[in-house]
């Protein structure tokens, strides 16, 4: 599924965002990418903490999907990462759920594709059974066997 300007510009922005916060701080980076004042988390010091505002059927999850790969590489700079995926009822998680374990599914694809293909997607019930086997690459490559899998957990 393609992007569309707005949606391909705000990612952009989170992007540049997460760069910026990962060389100067969350503060910092955030005063120079919008000139407005920062209000950081207390419980949260030093992490970023930004809000994409998109309209109603604008297309929210499937920018999530993108926005995992970027906070992982720009933020986290990590090859691995786990995600909580708060949603605000039972019923939207399991659509987020069932969508998200479609690898046939717009919103899968594009969660492979900018997390390098290793995704694992569990409720919060599942996750709690969650090994380090369970996010290991299983792909046979030389060298020492290392968990490169981004595991998805969708909870309300």
């Amino acid at each position: 599924m393609e992007l569309r300007q707005y949606q391909e510009q705000s990612l952009e922005a989170l992007e540049s965002y997460l760069r910026l916060a990962e060389e100067h701080g969350a503060k910092m980076a955030f005063l120079h990418q919008t000139e407005r004042p920062y209000r950081a988390v207390p419980q949260l010091p030093g992490l970023p903490y930004v809000c994409l505002r998109i309209p109603t059927g604008g297309g929210k999850t499937l920018m999530a999907c993108h926005a995992l790969g970027i906070a992982a590489k720009e933020f986290l700079q990590a090859e691995q990462s786990v995600c909580l995926w708060l949603v605000p009822s039972n019923a939207i998680r399991e659509q987020t759920l069932s969508a998200l374990r479609d690898r046939g599914h717009p919103y899968r694809q594009a969660l492979e594709e900018k997390c390098g293909g290793l995704v694992t997607v569990m409720d919060l019930s599942e996750s709690l059974y969650v090994t380090r086997g369970t996010l290991a690459d299983r792909r046979r490559s030389p060298g020492p066997r290392r968990s490169r899998s981004r595991a998805i957990v969708a909870g309300t």
